[in-house]
């Protein structure tokens, strides 16, 4: 009876012990890694003053900044019929990459952005776009481009988007210029309603 007993708990121990392996070994599996480095020897060797700019058939007009006095480098990269592109940046000492995201070009982030430690894991993830979700940009473009009848690739038309500290309410903030004006619309992001309408003129 005894010897069952033992027999019955070094199973139970053994059993265990397997289930909390496959669970790490599934961790280690599912832990996001990038390999992704900056090319350094070619930003070095092509770079104009402090940048290189160039086109890639991929990503579109590419521009690449940083990596003086130990500071991170930086790229943007967006396809001119595009109204997003791309952030990134890389460790300076490593050169693996950082970060990650969309960004909207007139400007502001986008979507999930992604964080990565100086071996290449994953590390934490944002969503830049989680406080506008009631009033997503698809509302907001929708609205310029059949509301406004403005074009979003015009310089003169400028989209941002806050958390007001105040309020604690999501904003999103259009600009465009209408002669010598400039007229400033402010939704409420929660509700979708317009908060504020207004014109002013262009100071020179």
């Amino acid at each position: 009876m005894i010897r069952r007993i033992i027999t019955l708990l070094t199973l139970l121990v053994v059993i265990s012990s397997c289930k909390a392996q496959g669970n790490n070994i599934k961790q280690n599996k599912t832990l996001e890694r990038t390999t992704e480095r900056f090319d350094t020897s070619t930003y070095y060797m092509e770079r104009q003053g402090h940048e290189y700019q160039f086109e890639h058939y991929l990503r579109g007009k590419v521009r690449q900044f940083g990596g003086d006095n130990g500071s991170n480098y930086i790229e943007y990269a967006r396809k001119d019929n595009s109204l997003f592109g791309t952030c990134k940046e890389y460790y300076n000492k490593t050169g693996t990459l950082k970060l990650v995201g969309k960004y909207y070009y007139n400007r502001f982030n986008a979507g999930i952005w992604k964080e990565y430690d100086e071996n290449g894991y994953l590390i934490d993830e944002y969503d830049q776009d989680a406080p506008y979700k009631n009033y997503p940009w698809e509302k907001v473009e929708k609205f310029v481009k059949e509301e406004l009848k403005l074009d979003l690739f015009d310089k003169n038309v400028s989209i941002r988007r806050y958390v007001s500290d105040k309020t604690n309410i999501p904003v999103w903030v259009i600009h465009y210029k209408v002669g010598s004006n400039i007229v400033s619309i402010k939704i409420n992001a929660n509700t979708g309603e317009i908060i504020k309408k207004g014109t002013n003129p262009i100071i020179k």
